[in-house]
């Protein structure tokens, strides 16, 4: 989300349906039973009005993954101005309210022999394994923002002629290059990012008619990054159609290219696994 603001329209979605539903089915199940009739109809309706209220009392608990932790998300990023941190914050409320339903859940069990309270240990132990991800994932974004583009990124990257047809890059260049990945240039200016994926995907019998231009991922929507902002930054811009690869451009000019394996190298040598930073991108297959 680019703001708090957006993050609490997208998570008030669900409870804010769930409630109007409620209404909706409880009002007309009381209109109902008002006019005299009864019955399975009203029943019903009335069960399907209190299940979608309960549903969005549920959902608006302030405890990740639930689109309560969400709201709560919102309003700490507002407070702190820092996404990360108050993604962490919402994802240990969730592994508090998960171990709480479970810890509940576990003594009615064995206490009362209650097993109906099974779904309790269940529901907390889902929560709390949801939460534990988020928080790892947040965790590791904050690591990376340590981390600047320049130092993971593939420096000069290899390019590719738009002009070029994919007969003639699986057969010409391919063959030369070590990479997967290759931005594709037309008269010295790059205009979109093209993986042997991509390639591969171009029926046989179109290859000779077919240009690199046309088969990348066009510029416009391949993610972009600068040398020094940091790599927490770019990944929510890594997408499908670049294969979840971005170029690195430093004063309007192409200055080099990350790819999942730079991102993951990376956080292996935060975990202190690897060699310190300094000589990432050499060497390696973007």
């Amino acid at each position: 989300m680019p703001n708090p603001g957006a993050e609490v329209r997208v998570a008030g979605v669900g409870p804010l349906t769930s409630l109007v539903l409620g209404g909706v089915f409880t009002l007309v199940a009381w209109l109902l039973h008002a006019s005299g009739v009864g019955g399975v109809v009203v029943a019903a309706l009335a069960w399907l009005g209190g299940i979608n209220i309960l549903l969005a009392v549920f959902n608006v608990i302030p405890a990740a993954p639930l689109d309560g932790g969400r709201l709560l998300q919102a309003v700490l990023w507002a407070f702190t101005k820092d996404r990360l941190k108050a993604a962490m914050w919402a994802a240990r409320s969730g592994q508090v309210f998960g171990w709480a339903l479970f810890v509940v859940g576990a003594y009615l069990v064995l206490a009362r022999r209650d097993y109906s309270w099974l779904w309790f240990i269940i529901l907390g132990w889902f929560l709390t394994s949801a939460a534990t991800a988020e928080n790892q994932q947040a965790v590791v974004q904050s690591r990376l923002r340590t981390v600047a583009v320049r130092e993971i990124m593939t420096p000069g990257p290899v390019t590719v002629p738009a002009s070029a047809t994919v007969t003639r890059f699986l057969h010409d260049l391919l063959p030369w290059l070590r990479h997967s990945a290759f931005p594709v240039v037309d008269d010295g200016q790059t205009v979109g990012l093209v993986t042997v994926r991509r390639v591969n995907q171009v029926p046989a019998d179109q290859r000779d008619r077919t240009t690199l231009r046309e088969v990348a991922c066009p510029l416009t929507e391949v993610a972009r990054a600068t040398p020094d902002e940091p790599v927490a930054d770019l990944l929510p811009r890594l997408n499908a159609c670049s294969d979840s690869r971005a170029l690195v451009f430093a004063d309007g000019q192409l200055a080099g290219i990350v790819a999942p394996a730079d991102i993951s190298q990376a956080l292996e040598r935060i975990s202190g696994n690897r060699g310190a930073f300094g000589t990432a991108g050499r060497g390696r297959r973007p």
